[in-house]
């Protein structure tokens, strides 16, 4: 009987490896002494023949990231420069007629990685690839397990957004009344006008992490729909459509020159370092505006000389843009996986992989990455210029597909490869604009490029600064945003909205995190807000408080926008007005320094107690059984040598009008032993003891955990204590 190859049921430290997804956190500065470890098994098909009759190889870029390329050939895998590794595997046994086979592999640098696996008959040039094959007939062919190496920080930052232009606005909410970066600094600000500075975020509020919203040039046009045309986008337009990747916007500056807003820049990374606060920015990279130009990048990587620096890119190298919709005989037809051939070919507005979901008017070049199978729109959801829906159906996929596996060739072609080494550029510039201290990005509607480019930019990145962290925004169906997982080191959460809800409850709050932990895995960090640039807030400013509570208490990054501290209600148009914040910081408004304070204690409590920045949690149900819908309540635990649990126990009252009371039940897989206290980390005192005497571990078992909440919108951190 002729042998019928087949290889499968990959599995990565336990975990189903078609598709699957790995997420480790790692601290590069530790890992030569203590290196993780992934351990991966494959089975192929024997049919009676015996181990040594076949080669198994495992086949990945694990710890490759410093030879990161746009491609690379199978023939040129293997080699001491090769991004591609095989890694021979060992027969370990048998699984009913299966031959099992294993091997380990030391995990020591931080990146985007894939797994996949192939053998072949021994003697044999012919190999058989696990993309090649389903795990079961008549099923999708099996694709790369991803492993996503984040620096172990990134599960410590704790994020404030501002907006530059904003942040420390005057009265009047005009062009001259703008906030610039000398702003944020303590020995440049020139205005005489003072509340806000980096030292407001970290010691006033407790943060450790400031989130930029973008600060390159925007766009000068947008399209006007009304009169069909293009129109001026000075008042102020949008930031999320880049003019410039290479220099600062001019605005920025108190003077308006582009050079003293590089200077800025480059102070506040400086003073923001003195305090040991971490910078990201913020970018769009999969659309920019109809002007955009090459800039100093362009320059550096040979793409342009420097008298074309300031040309546009859509009039020199249109096959970096998406083809835009036609007008057939009365229909459109779309062209987005088509290069322009011209100008007059661009897209007109961004992002193409939508069909038209979303449209932007100063988003008026989308950039071709290539073909691949998400590229194509959700399902139905494609519209035309006007919005009206249109049925569309791509036999090559939709924006929830991803059947591109190992050897997809996205940047075959030499004008996509050169625009993704020009988008690979772009971080490494700013990290050494910085002085090495640009620590992150959070990456505006990052499913517009492919998983392959942002694997690509990760590695390429990371070869420059190996902490450098990456945020995506990724707001829609769980097929996309668990494709995004699969590169990046953190998400933003879906469910926004129940983190800013006056009648918000347990439940809601259960069945979001729950339904996060089951798509990504437990270990995947999600960022969870409940305001942002994006997001209408809450004016009740202790309710969006106690909000945050439950946000810094969850395993991920908590993230505050700047109005949320100051209760401010709306997110502070940024696009069609130039917004101020002259009144929100001089009013005097009630509590405004109470709840900063609260807002410091919360993210001291999560400082100073590492199993709030940990995966283990226990939801708490009350001990009469069922959660107590109107506090939010949980066990969170890291372990410890011998038979204690580090412990601390959150509950945030959800009511934002009266006081609650509850005793709730410690699971039995939290290991106690002997006498405990506790204390109220965000309490006035930290260090009062609670309860009267101390209690026996035995005895909070068996009886559980007395809570009461005077005020609405309370919050307490239990830290249990050994005596």
């Amino acid at each position: 009987m002729a042998y019928s190859p087949w290889i499968g049921n990959l599995k990565v430290n336990g975990r189903w490896g078609n598709y699957g997804t790995v997420k480790l956190l790692l601290d590069e500065t530790m890992s030569g002494a203590n290196p993780g470890r992934l351990q991966v098994t494959v089975e192929i098909a024997a049919q009676d023949i015996p181990p040594e009759g076949f080669e198994v190889e495992l086949f990945s870029n694990l710890n490759r990231r410093d030879f990161v390329k746009t491609h690379e050939p199978l023939a040129d895998s293997g080699g001491p420069t090769s991004y591609w590794m095989p890694y021979r595997m060992s027969y370990q046994g048998r699984s009913f007629d299966n031959l099992v086979f294993t091997l380990e592999l030391p995990v020591v640098k931080c990146g985007a990685y894939r797994i996949t696996a192939r053998y072949r008959g021994a003697g044999s040039d012919t190999w058989w690839w696990h993309n090649d094959f389903a795990p079961w007939p008549g099923q999708q062919l099996q694709r790369d397990c991803a492993v996503v190496v984040s620096p172990q920080k990134a599960a410590q930052a704790r994020l404030y957004e501002a907006n530059a232009l904003t942040v420390e606005a005057l009265a009047g909410g005009s062009y001259e009344n703008r906030s610039t970066l000398d702003d944020f600094l303590s020995t440049h600000d020139f205005d005489g006008f003072n509340p806000f500075q980096l030292t407001y975020i970290t010691k006033d509020l407790g943060f450790n992490t400031l989130w930029l919203m973008p600060v390159f040039p925007n766009t000068q046009w947008r399209w006007d729909r009304q009169k069909w045309d293009w129109a001026s986008n000075d008042s102020p337009g949008s930031p999320y459509s880049s003019r410039d990747y290479w220099s600062i916007n001019r605005w920025l500056a108190d003077n308006a020159a582009p050079a003293r807003a590089l200077e800025l820049f480059q102070i506040l990374f400086r003073e923001a370092s003195d305090v040991d606060l971490d910078v990201f920015i913020d970018l769009a990279f999969n659309h920019a505006g109809r002007d955009v130009i090459y800039g100093e990048g362009g320059v550096d990587l040979g793409f342009c000389t420097m008298q074309q620096e300031e040309e546009w890119i859509r009039q020199h190298r249109p096959s970096w843009c998406t083809r835009g919709t036609a007008f057939v005989d009365g229909h459109s037809v779309p062209y987005y996986r088509e290069a322009a051939r011209s100008d007059f070919e661009c897209a007109v507005w961004a992002p193409a992989d939508r069909l038209n979901e979303h449209i932007w008017d100063d988003a008026n070049v989308d950039w071709f990455f290539g073909d691949y199978s998400a590229l194509g729109p959700k399902p139905g959801r494609a519209t035309d210029y006007w919005g009206n829906p249109v049925t569309h159906w791509d036999p090559k996929g939709n924006a929830e597909d991803e059947r591109d596996i190992l050897y997809s060739d996205l940047a075959s072609d030499n004008e996509t490869e050169r625009l993704w080494q020009y988008f690979g550029y772009i971080l490494p510039y700013w990290i050494e604009k910085t002085g090495g201290k640009l620590a992150g990005i959070r990456a505006d509607f990052a499913q517009g490029l492919p998983n392959h480019l942002w694997e690509y930019i990760v590695n390429r990145t990371r070869k420059a600064r190996w902490d450098f962290i990456f945020l995506a925004e990724v707001l829609d169906p769980d097929v996309i945003q668990y494709r995004l997982n699969r590169v990046f080191d953190v998400l933003t959460t879906k469910d926004h909205h129940l983190y800013r809800m006056n009648a918000v409850r347990m439940t809601d709050l259960f069945h979001s995190l729950e339904a996060e932990s089951a798509l990504f895995g437990g270990e995947a960090l999600v960022m969870h807000n409940g305001s942002s640039h994006d997001e209408v807030g809450n004016d009740d400013k202790w309710a969006m408080m106690a909000r945050y509570a439950v946000t810094a208490s969850s395993y991920g990054l908590p993230m505050v926008f700047m109005g949320q501290p100051l209760g401010l209600p709306d997110k502070l148009p940024f696009r069609d007005s130039w917004a101020n914040m002259y009144k929100a910081w001089t009013e005097d408004i009630p509590d405004r320094e109470a709840v900063g304070r609260m807002y410091l204690k919360i993210n001291q409590a999560r400082e100073a107690a590492p199993e709030l920045r940990e995966p283990n949690r226990y939801f708490l149900s009350l001990v009469e059984g069922g959660f107590h819908e109107e506090i939010y309540s949980v066990a969170r635990w890291r372990g410890e040598d011998g038979e204690r649990d580090a412990v601390t126990l959150v509950f945030v009252n959800l009511d934002i009008s009266h006081g609650n009371a509850g005793t709730f039940q410690l699971p039995g897989n939290i290991r106690l032993s002997g006498q405990y206290q506790a204390r109220n980390l965000v309490a006035d005192d930290p260090n009062r003891r609670l309860w009267p005497a101390a209690r026996s571990a035995q005895e909070i078992h068996e009886n559980g955990i007395y809570v009461v909440f005077t005020l609405p919108n309370e919050v307490q951190y239990l830290k249990l204590e050994p005596v």
